[in-house]
């Protein structure tokens, strides 16, 4: 993202927890409730936070929701943006949240997903330590409709097999400053619905850090008919997994090559383990 404007190049270290919505109005209460309370436990351990909901013109009830929302909590830190036109494409609501933040670190987490507040000073902490561009911590899968845990999501290091399917959820905190040089997220309709798989490759093989640190970061729900539950066609997958093989490993070198973000384990009390 070139011409980045003058004050986004020095932005105050804190969180940013950033919502992008679109038609999640049953959900969003239970999304933004628990950034709602990690935003509050930061601010208690004098780590400045905030709450920014990004509404990509939705066409059910969230926009008078969230306008409520924000009229109850803005005091507690809550911002929402509504869209005029529908971007068509999350990566494009997650771009302009690297804009639209006020702080360095962003946590991404969708409106049907939640954040567990307690563990997200430990994801703070370790991107401090570590300078990474992103980290991450494991999830747990969740039945919607049951409410029954299932399984943990996200819960290792990057490895090789990154390269034939995505493992890391877009529910990770990110160096917005980092993000912003890699020109953030790719808005292509060739990767639509895996636009974090091509960003974390494109962040380790361009020399960035993607740290795992073992801690459970949140709530994963299989939402019916969401993008990720919706079966996609065998021919748009093979497409995506055709570009990722192009754009990053044409000569199927990648496998076994050195990387500054292989095997990376950290949590703030232990060190790199």
């Amino acid at each position: 993202m070139p011409n980045t404007p003058a004050a986004l190049r020095n932005p105050p270290n804190g969180i940013t927890i950033a919502i992008p919505n679109w038609n999640h109005e049953f959900v969003l209460g239970r999304s933004v409730g628990s950034a709602l309370r990690a935003a509050a436990l930061l601010r208690a351990a004098d780590v400045p936070a905030e709450v920014l909901v990004l509404d990509d013109a939705s066409r059910d009830g969230s926009t008078t929701l969230l306008r409520q929302l924000e009229a109850l909590y803005f005091e507690d830190g809550l911002r929402v943006l509504l869209r005029v036109e529908n971007s068509g494409a999350p990566a494009a609501v997650r771009n302009q949240a690297l804009f639209e933040a006020r702080y360095r670190y962003i946590l991404f987490l969708d409106a049907d997903n939640e954040v567990l507040p307690e563990n997200l000073p430990l994801l703070y902490r370790s991107i401090l330590d570590t300078n990474a561009a992103l980290v991450y911590g494991s999830l747990i899968l969740v039945h919607a409709e049951s409410g029954e845990a299932q399984h943990l999501l996200s819960a290792e290091s990057f490895q090789d097999r990154i390269l034939d399917d995505n493992y890391i959820d877009t529910l990770a905190l990110v160096d917005r400053m980092q993000l912003l040089d890699a020109n953030g997220l790719l808005s292509d309709a060739r990767m639509a619905g895996r636009e974090d798989w091509e960003l974390n490759l494109h962040l380790a093989f361009s020399g960035r850090r993607l740290v795992f640190v073992p801690v459970v970061a949140g709530y994963y729900y299989t939402m019916p008919h969401s993008l990720i539950t919706e079966k996609m066609p065998p021919e748009v997958w093979q497409r995506q997994l055709g570009y990722v093989r192009r754009a990053f490993n044409q000569l199927d070198l990648r496998r076994g090559h050195l990387l500054n973000t292989r095997h990376l384990r950290y949590h703030p009390d232990l060190g790199y383990i």
